[in-house]
């Protein structure tokens, strides 16, 4: 048996101007169970869905990625991903509308899930652990499920899922 050691992945064509792009290192994080909760304006996390990176230097960017699998009630919730307590990729402010990450829209049938994905490019500057997570809100006291559907009969019907948190650091 081998094994093989880099400290980053260049691609075939070459390193991108500037000496960036290899892939460092990928952190993954797979939420099997479930969550569900109800929000009137306050942001909850989603227990279990988050991932922890140690950058090994501070000009790295990590491409972070979440598959949210999700049944929402009649309403329409939105997902928000931070950086520690620092909120990232959010829409400009305008007025009293909530700022957010990505939408999570109603789901018609009550015995289905539907999935919801964000990708995005951050630069944390530090090469200190550094967490992802990611959080839902709503304004109207509606409910949002996790990894499954709203029903959640114990019948053939409905369906229990995974979301993921991937992190990956990408030289600079």
């Amino acid at each position: 048996m081998s094994t093989l050691k880099v400290n980053s992945i260049i691609p075939v064509a070459g390193v991108p101007t500037g000496g960036g792009g290899g892939i460092i290192q990928v952190v993954s994080s797979i939420k099997t169970d479930t969550f569900s909760v109800t929000s009137n304006g306050t942001e909850y996390e989603v227990t279990g869905l988050n991932a922890t990176i140690t950058p090994t230097s501070n000009t790295s960017k990590i491409l972070v990625m979440v598959s949210l699998t999700y049944s929402a009630n009649a309403t329409t919730y939105k997902g928000r991903i931070k950086r520690g307590s620092t909120a990232i990729f959010q829409g400009d402010a305008s007025g009293s509308k909530q700022q957010a990450t990505f939408g999570l829209g109603f789901t018609g049938d009550e015995n289905q899930a539907d999935a919801a994905s964000f990708t995005g490019l951050d630069s944390p500057a530090t090469t200190s652990a550094t967490t992802y997570k990611v959080f839902v809100v709503n304004d109207n006291s509606e409910s949002i499920f996790i990894n499954r559907s709203r029903q959640d009969n114990n019948d053939n019907r409905g369906g229990r899922h995974v979301s993921t948190v991937t992190l990956m650091e990408v030289s600079a």
